[in-house]
């Protein structure tokens, strides 16, 4: 008989280390296209936007900084506030 080993939520995203698997290829990619502009250009400025990126999407409970940022501007900036005021 073969067991099998399935993880207590199905429903979750896939993560590596601190990151989903969908970041980490995004920064993996950066890092390179970082490289090779550095070696290229002697510009730093790539390695940096991509070190924000990898900061901004680490994951903690579910939610990285990044989603708490777009809900944020989703929540004060953009979606619409209803004020209701009733006499009791």
């Amino acid at each position: 008989m073969k067991t099998y080993i399935y993880p207590e939520n199905l429903r979750a995203s896939v993560k590596l280390w601190f990151w989903s698997v969908r970041d980490l290829i995004i920064i993996c990619a950066g890092i390179v296209l970082s490289v090779i502009v550095l070696v290229n250009l002697w510009n730093i400025i790539p390695f940096a936007v991509t070190a924000c990126y990898a900061f901004m999407t680490v994951r903690a409970d579910e939610m990285s900084i990044m989603d708490y940022l777009f809900n944020a501007v989703r929540f004060f900036l953009t979606s619409q506030q209803l004020y209701l005021w009733k006499k009791s």
